[in-house]
């Protein structure tokens, strides 16, 4: 398992606002946030590429509802593509089915974030 200060999450967040409030707040547990997508063709692309900062990257975080390409639609391209990291859907709206979450080993989690509730969340989801 990762030390917290190991854990690596890239996030596919189209609000500037919520995606530096989660960078800040999970810097304060000494898990980095690098890179933050805007959408999620961008975060395809270079996800599939796994160049640095991404091959260091322990969990895939996305926001459910992103201009174009959904969050869930973005994670089942990365599913297809071979993708095997953990990944983790957020929403401030209805969490998507549970056999959708799992056809796509995804996990989700409701925002507005508690964030004791997401470091436990990102430590269990890194552990394996």
């Amino acid at each position: 398992m990762p030390s917290d200060r190991e854990i690596k999450v890239t996030y596919v967040e189209d609000e500037p606002a919520i995606a530096e409030l989660l960078k800040s707040g999970l810097d304060l547990f000494g898990i980095e946030v690098n890179p933050i997508y805007s959408d999620a063709e961008e975060a395809l692309e270079k996800i599939v590429k796994n160049q640095p900062p991404l091959s260091d990257c322990n969990l895939l975080v996305f926001d459910i509802r992103l201009p174009g390409m959904t969050g869930l639609e973005l994670a089942k391209r990365l599913r297809d593509a071979g993708e095997r990291r953990p990944i983790l859907i957020v929403s401030a709206y209805q969490p998507p089915p549970r056999a959708q979450l799992e056809e796509l080993q995804a996990h989700f989690m409701p925002k507005p974030f508690d964030f004791a509730g997401i470091v436990s969340k990102i430590q269990q989801l890194t552990a394996n």
